[in-house]
């Protein structure tokens, strides 16, 4: 036997109060009549009240009591083998950790939005492999191909831009990574027919050429590119450090303050076969990719069997209602047969 509410059942502490309830209201019954006047009077006067009947439906609605509070805690017993098949697509997430997605032009900063935008991604996808690569001049796969959401969050965590040494923005590191991740070896087809989808998350300042040869190289492996540029369209400062409260900002090598601002036209080019989605200072757009997965092909990952228990509430819950029922119909008078003119001529 298994509980699939355990916690409810504190609520069967009810029970005994209930029948204390009765108990007691027994005793101020007595306690009055016994003021009332002589025993011999009383009984004459109560005697169409039934005390047995009485007990009896005290105990309809103890008992009552008990099965919903056994109902309310979910009595399993049993167990069935269940089979589920696992569908969905694989998608790759390619998250730019460069120096450039420190800039604040949205709270915290760009790579921290990016991070949560991500988070309330996964909260929304249902049976998709979600893998997670990290870029800037270099790319490396954090978290493979998993159904283990919570995975994927814990290395999004500690997804930073000192994981990387290798300064700059390659969307094509990016992409040869998610290939790697993906397990298709580049310019090959999808041999295994599955449906593939990278998203690159950045503020678009791509420091390599090539991004048509990279749109090229994703259609030869069949994988399908989405992009969200994080980031305003106006030029701000990337903070590095902070200091005494003071705020130490990038420099380049002339000494002068380096602005970064958000590059629509090269993630729009790179989404040319997706889409393509803003995270704004304001808002976000991301939430429609899963719609836009959910127009491609699922696969079956593969069939998971466990066991569960067969739920039997059913069973306590129909003999309380019932109890409760025939409590409600049980009067506590006694049956009394009325003496006809003729039946008393008899008994004199």
């Amino acid at each position: 036997m298994a509980w699939l509410h355990p916690d409810a059942l504190w609520i069967l502490a009810v029970v005994p109060l209930v029948a204390l309830c009765y108990g007691w209201a027994a005793w101020q019954r007595r306690k009055a009549a016994a003021r009332f006047g002589e025993a011999a009077l009383v009984r004459r006067l109560t005697a169409g009240i039934s005390a047995r009947r009485r007990r009896w439906k005290a105990s309809f609605v103890v008992l009552g009591t008990l099965l919903l509070g056994l109902t309310l805690a979910g009595p399993q017993c049993g167990t069935r083998v269940q089979e589920v098949e696992r569908e969905g697509v694989d998608l790759i997430i390619a998250l730019d950790v460069s120096t450039s997605m420190l800039a604040e032009d949205v709270a915290p900063n760009r790579l921290e939005r990016a991070k949560n935008e991500i988070k309330k991604l996964l909260d929304d996808l249902r049976g998709d492999r979600v893998g997670l690569v990290i870029f800037a001049g270099d790319a490396f796969v954090q978290c493979p191909l998993t159904i283990d959401y919570g995975a994927v969050r814990l290395f999004l965590d500690v997804a930073d831009p000192s994981l990387l040494p290798t300064p700059g923005t390659d969307f094509g590191a990016a992409l040869t990574t998610a290939l790697d991740a993906f397990d298709v070896p580049e310019g090959d087809g999808d041999d295994e027919g599955r449906s593939r989808a990278l998203l690159i998350l950045s503020d678009g300042e791509n420091h390599a050429e090539g991004i048509d040869e990279v749109v090229e190289q994703a259609r030869a492996a069949n994988v399908v590119l989405y992009t969200a540029g994080v980031g305003e369209p106006q030029g701000v400062r990337i903070p590095v450090r902070r200091t005494g409260g003071q705020t130490v900002y990038k420099k380049d090598r002339a000494g002068n303050e380096v602005r970064t601002r958000l590059e629509e036209d090269a993630l729009q080019r790179l989404a040319q076969d997706g889409a393509y989605f803003r995270i704004a200072r304001t808002s976000s757009s991301l939430p429609g990719l899963v719609a836009s997965l959910e127009r491609l092909d699922k696969t079956t990952f593969g069939a998971e069997q466990f066991e569960e228990y067969d739920a039997k509430y059913q069973w306590p819950l129909a003999a309380a209602l019932l109890l409760l029922l025939v409590e409600r119909l049980v009067s506590d008078r006694r049956r009394t047969v009325r003496r006809t003119a003729s039946d008393e001529d008899a008994a004199r």
